[in-house]
Parts: structure tokens; sequence; C-alpha cells
């Protein structure tokens, strides 16, 4: 299989990869690497892949994850982008990386071994940062994904996204915990059908049969379209927990791994983190402790403590970005392919309590 051209560009492409020809049928290359995965979805769902073009910021350990996913189901184009260089650090966590790429752009050195995954995606890279992307270059692609990038960048693509329409997600990874968000807002999905109740009969009833209801064996292949509604990243961290009515399902719906990493976020938005890690430890302890409490949470129960929270501070723990970016590239699959019912909307895994838990926040 030869490989297809690679596009390397300092500034965002000017040729978006939504521009490249599609006819919609499946090569003889194509139908030989991704056999397996058509059985497993079928061809609509991997045509809807083959035509999904996906813009990835960040070629962090987490990025290089989502990417490997992304490329190997077979979409259209893949877009890489991100302004910083390797450093050392990203060494322990990129496995796209070579020991001699420090010091060149993350993109650009992550982008040769990720072509190699699959020779059929194309391929841009580009070293524009996340806060001077502009929207028309945005609108192009069928889903984002922000791979540890500043809560604020992250908050203003979300926002961008929901009015163009455009699915949204967003993870991090801080040393031993990570998350996923994602936005969806208005997409469809392919679910099974909702069955109808069984009519019920109390007593006499006028025209009612003795006939049992006829089974229909065919009842569970039943698949219909569903829009699902998905809130803001704003909205999704920012659950005011004290309310009356949310106390008592706060202390069923949060687990403990969700208050460092809300500490983690808001010490980012309200830019309280610096390059000393005590002084960072000691902000993140303080406003972990306030959203415990605000939570109605108890501080002594919770099974990640303060003197815990050198282990958010990096490098980031390879374990932890396979397993967020695994479920990043899972969801996006979903999305792509508008298969499967998906998972709203927060996935928070946390190696210091060896826990996953899907929350959807605001609760329903």
């Amino acid at each position: 299989m030869a490989p297809m051209s690679l596009g390397v560009n300092s500034e965002m492409p000017s040729a978006c990869p939504a521009t490249s020809d599609f006819n919609g049928e499946l090569s003889t290359a194509e139908a030989e690497v991704y056999d397996r995965q058509i059985r497993l979805w079928g061809m609509e769902a991997q045509n809807k892949l083959r035509a999904a073009n996906v813009l990835i910021c960040g070629l962090s350990g987490l990025g290089a994850e989502t990417s490997k996913n992304l490329l190997l189901c077979g979409i259209r184009s893949l877009t890489l982008t991100d302004e910083k260089a390797v450093t050392k650090e990203d060494l322990d966590a990129n496995f796209l990386l070579d020991n001699d790429s420090v010091g060149q752009n993350r993109a650009r050195a992550s982008s040769s071994k990720a072509q190699a995954l699959n020779p059929l995606v194309k391929l841009e890279v580009c070293e524009t940062a996340v806060a001077n992307m502009s929207i028309d270059f945005v609108s192009k692609f069928t889903l984002v994904v922000l791979c540890d990038q500043k809560y604020s960048d992250v908050v203003l693509w979300n926002e961008r996204c929901r009015q163009l329409k455009i699915g949204f997600i967003a993870c991090s990874v801080f040393g031993w915990m990570g998350f996923s968000f994602f936005d969806f807002n208005d997409h469809f999905f392919l679910c099974p059908a909702d069955k109808e109740p069984d009519t019920m009969c109390d007593g006499d009833c006028e025209g009612s049969s003795s006939v049992p209801k006829a089974i229909d064996l065919d009842a569970e292949n039943v698949f219909e379209k569903k829009k699902f509604q998905y809130p803001s990243i704003e909205e999704a961290f920012n659950v005011d927990w004290s309310k009356k009515q949310l106390i008592r399902k706060s202390r069923r719906l949060i687990p403990c791994s969700y208050f460092p990493l809300k500490a983690m976020l808001r010490a980012q938005k309200e830019e309280k983190l610096g390059t000393d890690e005590n002084a960072n430890m000691k902000v993140l302890a303080e406003i972990w402790a306030e959203e415990v409490l605000n939570a109605t949470h108890e501080i002594e129960k919770q099974t990640v403590q303060a003197e815990d929270f050198d282990y958010f501070f990096g490098p980031q723990l390879s374990p932890v970005c396979a397993i967020v970016g695994g479920l990043a590239g899972q969801e996006a699959i979903k999305a792509l392919s508008e298969n499967e019912r998906p998972l709203r909307n927060i996935f928070i895994y946390s190696a210091l309590d060896t826990t996953g838990t899907m929350c959807q926040f605001p609760p329903p």
C-alpha cells in the first residue's frame, strides 16, 4: 500500500482536507484493511467514517493515543495541530515520537509514525496555536478534539463548535488523572427503538381478546435515529451542587475523583497556577476542599486527599493516556458513524484510586 502524501505547513493548511475527492466507493485496499470493523458496525457506518474530517489539537501523550484510535478506524482525513516543541518529558508518554525529536514541533515530529498507522488516511500537519485558529479553518471539520489545552481555549472553542454544529471533545491528562468531555449536541445516533409498553386491562374490558399477544422476534433488531442534547463544558463543570434539589443527588452521583479534577480546572480558569509545584499544590488543596464542602461531601471520606496532589503534575502516565484516549476515540467513532447510543458526557479516570466513572452533568 503506497502511503498518501503528507501535508506539512507551519500555518493553517490552505487546502482543507474537506475538499479532497470522495466518491463513496470502497477501494480494494480499504476493503482488506477495514473488513473486520465493517463486519462489526456495517458499511453505512464505515462510509460515514470515510467521509469524516477530524482536527486534533495537542500532540501530548493523550493526543497521540486519540490520534491512533481515529486513524485506525479509517476516517477520511486527520489534521494534527500543535505549536509546542517536543521536550524530554513528551518522550515518556507520546509513542509517536523518536528520541531525536526533542526541539522539533510536536505535530510534525509525530506525523511520520502517525501516517504509518494508516496510510489510507490523509494526514495534514499545522503548527498554529489553538488560540490563533480561525473559525473558517475549523468550520471545515466534522469533529474537533482538544487535548491538554488551556481551559479558556476549551470553553471558547466548545461554544464556537456548538454554533457551527461540529462535534466536540475536550480531554486532558494531569499526571495520574484524566478526563474526557463530550459535546455532540443535536447530533444523530442510531439506537435501539423504544419498546411500546404492553397494554394492561384490569377486570372486564369490552372488546378484549383472550388470545395472547404475538411476540415479535425481530423487535430487538429495530433501530431508529435519535438526537441527543448536550450541555456545554461550562454548564457541565459548574453545577451548583449546594442547591436543595441536588444535595442528595450529589452524594450519589459525584465520584471522589471529580473534586481534584474540578480543582485543577478552576485553578486554570482563575489562572492561579505557576511554576512552583508546592505553591500549586496549596492552591489545588484550597479549591478542592471548597468544592468538596460545597457539594456536601466529607473531606475525610475522599479517596484522593490533598497530599496526593503531587501526582497531578507531569509527566503524563502512559496508561492513563491510553484509557482516556481510548474512551475519547470510542465516543468519537460513535459520533462520526452516527452509530450506537453515546455516553454522556464526562469520563473521569484516576489511577490513584483506580476508578473510571462516567458522569452526566448537570444531572437529568
